[in-house]
């Protein structure tokens, strides 16, 4: 084999093995490449670890304008959008997502989710747990669960919320110790989504920064550390295994680098979407800030791509919150125009790039919220709560694509067949995982509690 093609076959050959040069000689032989035989190494390596990425929108996604359109029903329940074909025949979604629909061939589709609640603390707490406690009690989410069961990778964190939980704080009694809480990644009001917490604050050098981690090593006194954490780092937590975890990420590079956006190529932050700088606010302490409704959206876009690359450096759970979609009023302006570009371009970039990276297989994507909206349009032109039927979208991790399960009826009001409840929907996304309903997990009292409430089960279409 001369140098130039054996250059052209390895990026660094200096670094290949005299053996598997040899091996690559005989089996030159057989008609196998080094290239191909290094490649057919790399598959045999151990397979990557299950990752999840929770595509949050807060508010209520209105099922009946997205996934599950009614043609046929009456004006002032089909509304103004109108369904588009997608890659599987049969399957039809609505015409403002236009590059998700391309992707049908990966994705599944729930369409009989069905729970009791209207209030959004209530739905997001039993759509994000699987359990219908609130106020009464706080169960852990999805990813706090594979948190606590599986736990560390990396230095980073195993569950992650970006930038903040769909849970709603307070309520009831929480069954876990602060510890065990996802890590929440604020972020600054940029086109980067730079993460608060990852500052040191007042521009405290590095060496200091060191010398108080190793304090803490020495003595254990994590309080003397909280003014090395910037204002939105978890110091509320006050717990040291809480300042441990962040103090872990503060110090690794490349934990820290897994968050930095502006790593990734134009064309691939692109691909996802992200914020018109020229939308801008200029206010007092504010100038030069992304207006809040292009920022919020953004943070869907940019969002799913600083989660791929969070699942990329080991983290299990990442939850993405994109906001703005409780639409009382102006419901299809506010969906053609703000929420669903920006979500389609997010979605479909997800997909595709983790299909390229050969990523797609071993992460789950969902897309979820609070509840669907109601089939009747009110009065001003919007569409309220409405819980006893929505659907839920979910991708990769093993999931087949090309799947419809359940149906609405002829309104999108009820179940017409197949109720899932979304105790089942976290019954498959854990048992991705490998994690059954009926473990357990013990509370800070000592008392074992099972991971989904009885009768909840995988969804057998979609395992």
């Amino acid at each position: 084999m001369s140098g130039q093609n054996f250059d052209a076959g390895c990026k660094d050959y200096r670094s290949v093995s005299r053996r598997k040069v040899v091996t690559a000689g005989v089996m030159g032989s057989l008609g196998l490449t080094l290239p191909e035989l290094m490649r057919a190494e790399a598959a045999a390596q151990p397979k990557r670890q299950l990752s999840c990425i929770l595509v949050w929108l807060r508010g209520g996604p209105s099922s009946i304008d997205m996934w599950d359109l009614k043609p046929d029903a009456p004006s002032e329940i089909r509304g103004e959008f109108r369904p588009i074909e997608t890659s599987v025949s049969g399957i039809r979604i609505s015409e403002h997502l236009p590059r998700t629909a391309k992707l049908a061939h990966h994705f599944a589709l729930v369409r009989s989710v069905t729970h009791p609640r209207n209030d959004h603390e209530g739905g997001a707490h039993v759509n994000s747990s699987g359990w219908d406690t609130w106020p009464q009690a706080t169960y852990p989410m999805y990813g706090t669960v594979v948190q606590k069961m599986l736990g560390f990778q990396t230095s980073l964190p195993p569950h992650i919320c970006l930038p903040e939980p769909p849970m709603p704080e307070g309520g009831g009694k929480h069954y876990l110790p602060s510890q065990d809480l996802p890590f929440v990644a604020t972020v600054q009001n940029d086109l980067d989504l730079r993460v608060k917490d990852l500052a040191l604050a007042g521009g405290m050098p590095r060496e200091r920064f060191d010398r108080r981690r190793s304090l803490l090593a020495r003595t254990g006194v994590a309080s003397s550390l909280g003014a090395g954490l910037s204002a939105g780092a978890p110091v509320a937590a006050a717990n040291d295994a809480f300042y441990t975890r962040a103090l872990d990420v503060l110090s690794t590079p490349s934990a820290r680098d897994a968050f930095d956006l502006t790593r990734e190529p134009s064309r691939i932050r692109d691909l996802y979407g992200r914020a018109d700088p020229a939308v801008q606010i200029v206010a007092q302490g504010n100038q030069g800030d992304i207006a809040p409704n292009e920022f919020n959206r953004s943070v869907v876009g940019q969002g799913m791509l600083m989660a791929r690359r969070l699942v990329e450096a080991g983290v299990r759970f990442v939850t993405v919150i994109g906001r703005g979609w409780d639409t009382h009023a102006d419901n299809f302006n506010r969906l053609k125009n703000l929420q669903l570009p920006y979500l389609d371009r997010g979605i479909s970039g997800l997909i595709q790039d983790l299909h390229d990276r050969g990523m797609l297989e071993t992460t789950l994507v969902v897309v979820s919220g609070d509840f669907n909206r109601t089939p009747q349009i009110n009065k001003d032109a919007g569409r309220d709560h409405w819980g006893p039927v929505q659907t839920i979208f979910l991708a990769g991790g093993g999931i087949p694509g090309g799947v419809v399960v359940g149906a609405s009826d002829n309104q999108c009001a009820y179940p017409a067949e197949r109720a899932v409840s979304p105790a089942d929907i976290g019954a498959t996304i854990l048992h991705r995982f490998g994690l059954r309903p009926e473990m357990e997990i013990v509370t800070n009292q000592g008392r074992p509690y099972r991971l989904l409430p009885d009768g909840a089960e995988p969804i057998r279409e979609l395992i």
